[in-house]
């Protein structure tokens, strides 16, 4: 019996200790599949924008590259959701395949075929376009912050929170994203016209600084999250990192998106994408103010 007892211990001791070990390369894997999803899907986003702008972006190099981008970044969700449960990686596995598969296949079927005014393809692409520019993120951001919240308390966090370097990381990652936030908000200051129309100067284009900057901030918070949900044993606080870090990666990825817009196609701001200018940079601000200081405030996992 008492053989018996001390094997399964021993059994069970080990199965934690290879889950241990093997949660800092599972995050690295999360994060480095997330990174690679991001980077295709703005891609995937500029060419399309630039596709309704210039003729030269509709020619089937074009839709080829569209195509790749769009499998790469259909490939990467598939495996960030790998960590989520059966039914919703199942449900996040086809969306990804139907809204970036089907994206895919029609940037170059489209080029090689021109549809006919009757068919639906065209019309029904389209529609699939827009769903993976802009309502996919909602998607794989709330994929991305349920799995590094799992893989940060499973067993052990992806950064040993014992060591004081893990909290001068988190420190870092979180002044890297509030920079990258100010840099932001300081080049939309002017158009937001609070004192009146702006006088800006022909050469003023603050697209690239937003880009880059909303770029970094995306990376910045990705790392901020999965130290902080490693580091706070409170409920409420792994609450209020998880909402902010939601918050926080999606803005930065609408700006990045929108940023790389207006500089591959000059895309022109209606109403609508003043509104979405607008409500990207100020969420962007309020949640990367609210994640740092929820991963500060978190009462440290002992």
């Amino acid at each position: 019996m008492d053989d018996s007892t001390s094997l399964d211990d021993s059994t069970t001791l080990n199965e934690t200790t290879a889950r241990n070990a093997s949660a800092p390369l599972r995050f690295t894997v999360i994060a480095l599949a997330f990174v690679v999803h991001f980077v295709a899907w703005v891609g995937y986003c500029s060419l399309m924008f630039a596709k309704a702008e210039y003729y030269s972006a509709q020619s089937l190099p074009a839709g080829i590259a569209m195509s790749v981008l769009a499998c790469l970044a259909g490939a990467a969700a598939i495996v960030v959701a790998r960590e989520l449960s059966p039914i919703p990686r199942s449900i996040v596995t086809v969306l990804s395949i139907v809204i970036f598969g089907i994206s895919a296949i029609a940037e170059v079927v489209g080029h090689i075929e021109r549809p006919s005014p009757e068919m639906l393809a065209l019309t029904f692409t389209e529609v699939v376009l827009l769903i993976g520019a802009f309502v996919f993120p909602l998607v794989i951001v709330g994929v991305l912050v349920a799995v590094v919240g799992k893989t940060a308390t499973d067993g052990k966090p992806p950064v040993s929170t014992k060591l004081p370097a893990a909290g001068r990381a988190t420190t870092g990652a979180g002044v890297v994203l509030l920079v990258c936030v100010v840099i932001v908000f300081c080049c939309h200051v002017p158009l937001f016209q609070f004192l009146g129309p702006p006088a800006l100067p022909s050469w003023y284009r603050p697209a690239w600084p937003i880009a880059l900057s909303s770029a970094v901030a995306t990376v910045a918070a990705v790392f901020l999250l999965a130290r902080a949900q490693g580091r706070t044993s409170s409920p409420g606080w792994s609450l209020a990192i998880r909402v902010s870090g939601f918050l926080t990666l999606l803005c930065a990825m609408y700006l990045c998106s929108l940023a790389t817009g207006e500089i591959v196609a000059f895309l022109p701001l209606g109403d609508l994408s003043w509104l979405l200018w607008r409500g990207a940079v100020l969420g962007l601000f309020i949640g990367a103010v609210a994640l740092f200081v929820s991963a500060a405030a978190g009462k440290p996992r002992r």
